[in-house]
């Protein structure tokens, strides 16, 4: 007989009491009873299951929300900063140019000439982080996605002095959206950042390198910012958990990129190891 059945009789009729005691009716009554409690606790056990898997799911679904919405919404202010740029950097590259004839080689104009291209450059980057074919949507060159991401990311590296390595196999055939990837390393650099301007260091380096093992690709993310608190270490890829002050982060930063990752049927992990963190993700190789 269930036990908490058997606990209630007990506590009804005294501990003393004999369920042999009672007629055949009653404990065939209670035997009902009692596969009906374990019934329900079975039905409990799946719903508080299957509640957990679903507030998982939709969790997954918020953040993939969020992160097409945003690469949608870059897309598009891109597209508009491209058309509303290009013809004034395209005229004034053509009056240097006609100056340039006109009262020969300046150190002025070759400096508006340098940082007129530098614009135009910056823009076409920024317009083919957040733009790309159809097919780059579900295959594309790992390289290509880390070297695009860097060079978003290359600014904020200059400023804050941060020197990147490559250490790169070779280019690997990636089945994914390239968007979204972009977007996983940009939030895994971007941390990195934020962990070195945290301290003051000095020689500040984020390492990437990919190697193939047993069929497949290791991306390691490795940079010597000092690491992460090992309190911390195993919930930094839970939604919304930050060590950042409100105003400087959200939380989801790298929960998505380990959902973007999950997607993609891969792992991503983390490590402190020589003075710094170790991103590693594992993708399948592509054929």
């Amino acid at each position: 007989m269930h036990r908490l059945l058997k606990r209630q009789v007990k506590k009804s009729f005294g501990k003393e009491f004999n369920l042999n005691s009672l007629d055949s009716n009653t404990l065939e009554l209670l035997e009902l009873i009692s596969e009906t409690y374990n019934n329900f606790d079975e039905e409990k056990k799946f719903l508080n299951h299957t509640v957990k898997k679903n507030r998982e799911e939709l969790q997954e679904m918020y953040q993939s929300l969020i992160s097409n919405s945003r690469l949608a919404g870059i897309g598009e202010m891109m597209e508009n900063i491209t058309h509303q740029w290009k013809q004034p950097l395209s005229i004034i590259l053509n009056v240097v140019s006609l100056l340039k004839l006109d009262i020969g080689e300046n150190s002025d104009l070759i400096l508006i000439e340098e940082q007129t291209r530098y614009l135009d450059n910056t823009i076409a980057d920024f317009k083919n982080f957040s733009s790309h074919s159809l097919e780059e949507k579900r295959f594309f060159q790992l390289e290509k996605s880390i070297q695009e991401s860097i060079k978003i990311f290359n600014f904020q590296a200059i400023s804050n002095n941060i020197k990147i390595e490559l250490d790169l196999e070779e280019n690997f055939l990636v089945q994914g959206d390239i968007g979204t990837f972009n977007q996983a390393l940009l939030v895994i650099l971007s941390n990195a950042k934020d962990a070195f301007l945290q301290q003051e260091s000095h020689n500040r380096k984020i390492k990437i390198k990919t190697r193939l093992r047993d069929k497949k690709i290791l991306i390691s993310i490795h940079d010597n910012a000092g690491g992460i608190p090992t309190k911390h270490i195993n919930k930094i890829f839970e939604p919304y958990f930050t060590t950042k002050f409100k105003d400087k982060g959200t939380g989801i930063g790298l929960s998505m990129t380990y959902n973007i990752i999950k997607k993609m049927r891969g792992t991503i992990s983390v490590q402190n190891i020589d003075k710094g963190a170790l991103f590693t993700i594992i993708l399948p190789k592509h054929k």
